[in-house]
């Protein structure tokens, strides 16, 4: 009996083989590899290197393929596989990371299905994919060509079309940052006619018209992140895409709708894998609907009219559920925000509550409403998709006793993270007086700063109004500052904003940033209008301005920290200048003094000679010496030169606060060593 080879797909007249087919596509891939190593450095070698030689290794011992090189690079599809798992990596995550991607590509992706031509889903993608959802935070931590500093990809830092996106030195996966390195791929891809025009360009057209409608930039759009990279190489894929010519341009047009889409509306800020694998999902029902219909075979057109109505059935179907669902549901009560319950009585004691609103915010407290016992209310802030909401209580003094996000729409694994009770304990005991404010009070959550600032940027705006309604004579909206030029620091978008602050009879004339990492473009509108805001209202809380609200706030914020010590008293001015400080009154002698620290007790040791302090010395500390050192290093001089407590060093608060608090301890005590 003859022997029955059993083919599948694709299914291609054509004189190459598939093995010639997938060398083809990896040599059109080898110029993003080059860009990679060319902005990335060796780092980029390797990634790839890894997730190739897993691919082919792992395919091979499954397949139980000859231990040969010929053997195990077979039709070649494994070694295309592993080289887009490592392309559409970020160049500085671990050595796992592309071993597991690769693992899950071959094994979820491919071999699962039965082999090449049988999955219906991209292999490359599907390994992408399981890392985003289970390895979150490595996934999403980029760094800068050349110099390897961390750093956001362009999707979240830019807001319009930028040269560096044409040429690939800016952050991103290894493969995907050089737009010209994808186009000389798809040149001989085009050239060798191994994919259809209508994919990239249907991916690409779709995405740009949904930009431009959505208000989005088209250009950046397309050549930020991995749209292009997708296009040209993840979409086309012969097996997981569409057989009819019709099939793969509405493919591609799907593509690029739902990249744009899962970009802006949800989040993930990439969106390309998401979308590429949900339309490989959607191939047999395209292929079903634009097969071609051959004159005189009307029953292909019925199926074809038939399923289309089908669907269409089932979206209105959809909709109408939705909208069923919406009418039925009723509206949200008091006790409840974006559908989570809020624990008031818990919270609040008691369920003899009383509500008021004041200033468009609605508070429910106990007590006396003039002096209430405590107050619960609820807030909000834009965090990096879309508003934060959290619940706050604050005692009869305005300290937060506690603290919980209600809703947030931020990266799973990662700006979730601000949800924990380690980032939210650091809010208890903060007072409406308080700065509260990034690395001074609170620190941010490690590669999700956007979220942290939210949270810490909606707490104290919460504060402010807390303060204004319930306490309005503590609010000093005259204050007249005491004349000369006064410097102050704080957290703005990209880092710290310092700026300097000139007073002169007892007015603000002047405001200037002295210094900056905001983004150039989408900053420079509030560091020219926000200084002259606050000059004409001789105050730091003014209108923000659009579009830039981080700086806007960062730069009213660092004015605030300057004004904190124009506010005070000429009597104590004069009382500093005359040399007195903390240590006046003090035989000389040694003192030693204890505090806490971050991770533990901080003891240090004060040396006082002629009613001044000549030294300071930390004898013995438990916080992680890379951050506490330096910031120990800084304060013993300041307090020193200043003869006076100091401010605390941005990114080591609680070891300066421990630092402090064992140097008035030491003076309190007044025992000599």
């Amino acid at each position: 009996m003859d022997k029955k080879q059993i083919i599948h797909s694709p299914l291609i007249r054509t004189t190459d083989t598939t093995q010639r087919i997938m060398l083809d596509v990896a040599l059109a891939l080898v110029p993003c590899w080059l860009a990679g190593i060319i902005f990335f450095g060796w780092q980029a070698v390797w990634v790839v290197l890894l997730s190739t030689i897993t691919a082919v290794v792992v395919e091979g011992l499954l397949l139980r393929r000859p231990f040969t090189l010929q053997g195990y690079l077979s039709d070649g599809s494994a070694l295309v596989t592993g080289m887009l798992v490592g392309l559409i990596l970020s160049p500085s995550v671990p050595w796992w990371v592309p071993v597991l991607g690769s693992l899950f590509a071959i094994i979820l992706g491919k071999l699962v299905f039965g082999g090449l031509g049988a999955n219906i889903f991209n292999p490359a993608l599907v390994g992408r994919a399981i890392l985003l959802l289970g390895f979150t935070a490595p996934m999403v931590k980029f760094v800068t060509p050349f110099d390897a500093v961390s750093q956001a990809t362009p999707l979240l830092t830019m807001r319009s079309f930028d040269w560096s996106l044409v040429w690939g030195n800016v952050g991103g996966s290894i493969g995907e940052t050089s737009v010209i390195a994808i186009l000389l791929g798809a040149a001989y891809l085009f050239y060798r006619k191994h994919i259809d025009w209508r994919i990239p360009v249907g991916y690409v057209g779709a995405a740009f018209i949904t930009s431009w409608l959505w208000g989005i930039d088209p250009w950046m759009a397309i050549t930020a992140g991995g749209l292009l990279f997708a296009a040209v190489f993840m979409a086309t894929d012969m097996v997981t895409s569409p057989v009819t010519p019709m099939g793969r341009f509405v493919f591609g047009c799907g593509c690029g709708f739902l990249t744009i889409f899962i970009r802006k509306f949800t989040s993930f800020p990439e969106g390309v894998t998401f979308a590429v694998l949900t339309m490989n999902a959607l191939v047999p029902l395209l292929d079903k609907i634009t097969v071609p219909v051959k004159f005189g075979a009307s029953i292909t057109r019925e199926q074809r009219v038939r399923t289309a109505v089908a669907a269409v059935v089932i979206a209105c179907l959809a909709w109408g559920v939705l909208a069923i669902i919406n009418l039925v549901t009723p509206e949200g009560t008091l006790s409840t925000v974006e559908g989570v319950y809020l624990p008031l009585k818990e919270t609040l004691g008691t369920d003899a509550y009383q509500k008021v609103t004041l200033n468009d915010q609605t508070y429910y407290y106990t007590g006396d409403a003039e002096n209430p016992d405590r107050v619960a209310l609820v807030g909000s802030e834009q965090g990096f998709h879309n508003l934060i909401y959290f619940y706050m209580v604050l005692d009869t003094n305005g300290t937060i006793e506690h603290l919980q996000i209600l809703s947030h729409n931020e990266d799973p694994g990662l700006g979730s993270l601000v949800t924990r009770a380690e980032f939210l304990d650091q809010f208890i005991g903060l007072n409406m007086e308080d700065d509260v404010a990034l690395g001074m009070d609170i620190q941010g959550v490690t590669g999700a700063t956007i979220s942290s600032r939210a949270v810490i940027r909606g707490v104290r705006k919460e504060l402010d109004r807390f303060k204004q309604a319930f306490y309005p004579d503590a609010v000093d909206v005259n204050v007249a500052y005491a004349d000369g030029t006064y410097v102050g620091e704080a957290a703005g978008f990209g880092g710290t904003i310092k700026v300097e602050v000139v007073v002169n009879g007892g007015a603000i004339t002047e405001v200037k940033v002295l210094k900056h990492q905001e983004t150039p473009g989408i900053s420079d509108p509030a560091i020219k209008q926000i200084p002259e805001r606050i000059v004409t209202a001789n105050s730091s809380d003014v209108d923000k301005v659009s579009g830039a609200t981080y700086t806007s706030e960062g730069i009213m914020q660092a004015v605030k920290n300057a004004l904190l010590s124009a506010a005070g008293s000429t009597e104590e001015k004069s009382e500093n200048a005359s040399g007195d400080g903390i240590a006046a009154g003090i035989p000389d002698g040694v003192y030693v003094g204890t505090g806490k620290g971050f991770m533990g007790k901080l003891e240090a040791e004060v040396t006082v000679a002629g009613g001044k302090i000549i030294a300071v010395k930390v004898i013995k500390h438990v916080d992680t010496p890379e951050i506490a050192n330096p910031a120990i290093e800084k304060l013993s001089a300041k307090v020193v030169e200043e003869q006076k407590l100091v401010d605390a060093v941005s990114g080591a608060t609680y070891t300066s606060k421990g630092f402090l608090e064992a140097v008035e301890a030491a003076l309190s005590g007044k025992e000599a060593k």
